[in-house]
């Protein structure tokens, strides 16, 4: 994509879906993740526990937008929970989270905790509350 800035820094994607009434675990929901671009997609149910996984990369920036992943969240083919991952930024980026279009409903519960290094790879956990 043109104008990206990514670098090849491995990161996984643990995602916990929880019942936002109970804090229960829910099994057996379909979870679809992706980049901007067509290499970084994927699709898992998530396990007994709530639990998905994704290994992934990184992803990149572009002009106006923080580095983020979209994911959604399917119960028999029917969206029911759709949101964005922001991921920690460095220095060089100019911009902040509230000037980036994508956040304005509430960034702050979007970013998830990060873990690891860009040496070993990075660890990205979120609960979603369902």
């Amino acid at each position: 994509m043109k104008g990206m800035n990514r670098e090849n820094v491995p990161l996984t994607v643990r995602l916990r879906l929880v019942s936002a009434n109970s804090g229960r675990p829910v099994p057996g929901y379909e979870v679809n993740l992706w980049h901007c671009d067509r290499e970084s997609r994927g699709r898992q149910t998530s396990d007994p526990a709530g639990w998905v996984a994704f290994p992934s990369a990184f992803p990149g920036s572009s002009a106006g937008h923080w580095p983020h992943m979209h994911f959604e969240v399917l119960r028999n083919s029917d969206t029911i929970h759709a949101a964005q991952l922001a991921l920690p930024g460095d220095s060089r980026h100019a911009m902040s989270l509230t000037g980036d279009a994508c956040f304005t409903g509430g960034w702050a519960l979007e970013i998830p905790s990060v873990t690891g290094d860009t040496h070993r790879g990075l660890v990205a956990t979120r609960t979603v509350g369902l």
